[in-house]
């Protein structure tokens, strides 16, 4: 029973109808992959693979993290201004970006990412730009503890954007099919965040304006200054994948990886997202009246180890033997690549949730260390094999990026609890900033 309630009290019902929903949208990728895999060439799933990797990258960075600070701060009406910074620096971020897409050379911009790439890379700044306005309202409904919302937006973000690939893909787009059908969902997830964000700007009434603004950034500096950093290096490997495959092994090959990834980390993001939002909540929370957030930690980490066990090591050792009987044998590889990064998967799906407890107590620059340290590992473990045996297979580099980085998060989550567990005069704390 004791077991049980340490699961179970690190939720409310709130809580469990957002879990609940992601539960749910996992499914859909194993519905629709099916008849994207008819629909989209290998190919065309390498090319969006390089597209999404991109467009992830940029709009992981475009509000300069400032997000967090919406989390951070103890006041409501510092909390909306702190949001309304975020999406002004979005706004301005994505500016920037269309003149370079447009400005930067034909032959810099092919040299960079390949020239299948090029015709798309329009679509890049609209594309961050709704992405990052989704996660700022997102977090903006998190701090408001919108549960019900975010279970309801999770749910119409993935019916709409496999609805739309399969429908767009029926005629015979290209890659643009993936583009489009994922800026379609991330507006109507939009569209869904706005209205209750604007109700609580006409309660709160915040006076935001560019000294406020200026206020709240200088406030917050430590977030762009070292958060974003971290969150770029972390971003860019968990891309590297996607970069490197095409370069290295072929579009061909990257598309089989891409089919693969899209099946086991669409859901697996899902669910570890779902577990960090609710984590950053509680955790900066305890540490704000406690100084420290060993219970919510522990709470969590027993959570993840749960659910990886439960479902994340079955799907790994199965999916060789179900992915040639769903796909067809074209793509009888895309189970084996996978399976090669197992342990990664395993290692990270925990980890990573657990990993916000750096930014509540602080620790901006130690994680952009650590991120550091996470890209020359990934980059010597992808690029290494092939210098010391020409001819190397993709498996068996996976298998040496899987068991190095993966000894990387092993050390992220023991230093994480270390963190969690050390005290800090609760009379003394104040959000971190």
């Amino acid at each position: 029973m004791t077991f049980v309630r340490n699961l179970l009290s690190a939720f409310n019902l709130g809580h469990a109808s957002f879990v609940g929903s992601s539960a749910l949208v996992q499914l859909l990728p194993l519905l629709s992959a099916p008849i994207i895999a008819r629909l989209y060439t290998p190919a065309e799933f390498g090319i969006y693979a390089v597209f999404f990797a991109l467009s992830s990258i940029l709009a992981g960075i475009s509000a300069l993290a400032l997000t967090n600070a919406a989390l951070l701060e103890v006041e409501e009406v510092d909390a909306a201004h702190a949001t309304l910074l975020a999406m002004t620096v979005t706004i301005i971020f994505c500016a920037v970006l269309i003149g370079l897409v447009f400005g930067v050379p034909h032959v810099a911009m092919a040299a960079m990412f390949g020239e299948a790439v090029l015709p798309y890379l329009p679509w890049l700044p609209l594309t961050a730009l709704l992405s990052g306005i989704f996660t700022c309202l997102y977090t903006w409904a998190i701090r408001s503890k919108q549960f019900h919302l975010l279970a309801r937006n999770r749910i119409v973000l993935g019916v709409s954007t496999a609805g739309l690939q399969i429908g767009i893909g029926v005629m015979n787009p290209g890659a643009i099919g993936f583009i489009l059908a994922n800026l379609c969902g991330y507006g109507l997830a939009v569209m869904l965040l706005v209205a209750p964000f604007l109700g609580d700007l006409k309660r709160l009434r915040p006076e935001f304006g560019l000294r406020s603004g200026l206020y709240r950034f200088k406030k917050h500096r430590t977030l762009p200054l070292w958060t974003v950093p971290a969150n770029l290096v972390n971003s860019v490997c968990g891309f590297l994948p996607e970069l490197i495959i095409g370069r290295l092994f072929g579009v061909a090959q990257l598309g089989q990886f891409s089919l693969a990834s899209r099946m086991v980390n669409f859901p697996l993001t899902f669910i570890a997202t779902s577990a960090q939002d609710i984590f950053r909540q509680q955790a900066a929370q305890e540490f704000n009246e406690h100084g420290h957030c060993r219970q919510t930690f522990n709470r969590f980490f027993l959570l993840m180890g749960v659910a990886a066990v439960a479902f994340l090591v079955p799907i790994i050792l199965i999916v060789p033997y179900v992915f040639p009987i769903i796909f067809g044998s074209q793509w009888n590889q895309s189970g084996a690549l996978i399976q090669a990064i197992g342990l990664l998967l395993i290692v990270r799906f925990v980890s990573s949730p657990l990993s916000y407890v750096w930014i509540i107590r602080g620790h901006q620059k130690l994680d952009f260390l650590w991120q550091t340290g996470l890209m020359a590992i990934s980059l010597t473990t992808f690029l290494v094999p092939p210098l010391l045996k020409p001819g190397v297979s993709l498996y068996e580099v996976l298998w040496a990026y899987s068991i190095g980085v993966g000894a990387w998060y092993v050390f992220c989550l023991l230093v994480s609890r270390q963190f969690a567990y050390s005290q800090i005069d609760a009379s003394r704390v104040t959000a971190p900033g």
